[in-house]
């Protein structure tokens, strides 16, 4: 009688991952992800241009003296959003 083949994918390595390794895996996948967001806004996910908005809006609120380049860094992915969305803002 044959046993049944392992549910799942395969172990990277030989072996499991802990759930640590995991958690480390995801956070640096995510932060790669928002920074390839600043470098090419059009392939980014929407997540990832949302992720890198709101990393540069903290950084207005806590660090002031940065707040000049924070928003020259946000503007072209909130260009990207709203070219996406076809989202017209208004002329200030």
């Amino acid at each position: 009688m044959d046993t049944p083949a392992k549910r799942g994918r395969p172990a990277k390595q030989g072996t499991a991952q802990t759930p640590a390794e995991r958690q480390r895996a995801y956070r640096e996948r995510l932060v790669q992800n928002q920074h390839n967001a600043m470098l090419k806004p059009a392939t980014a996910t929407t997540a990832a241009l949302l992720a890198n908005i709101k990393h540069h809006c903290n950084s207005i609120d806590t660090q002031p003296d940065h707040a000049d380049i924070a928003r020259r860094l946000a503007a072209p992915v909130i260009a990207e959003l709203c070219h996406r969305y076809k989202i017209k803002l208004p002329s200030l």
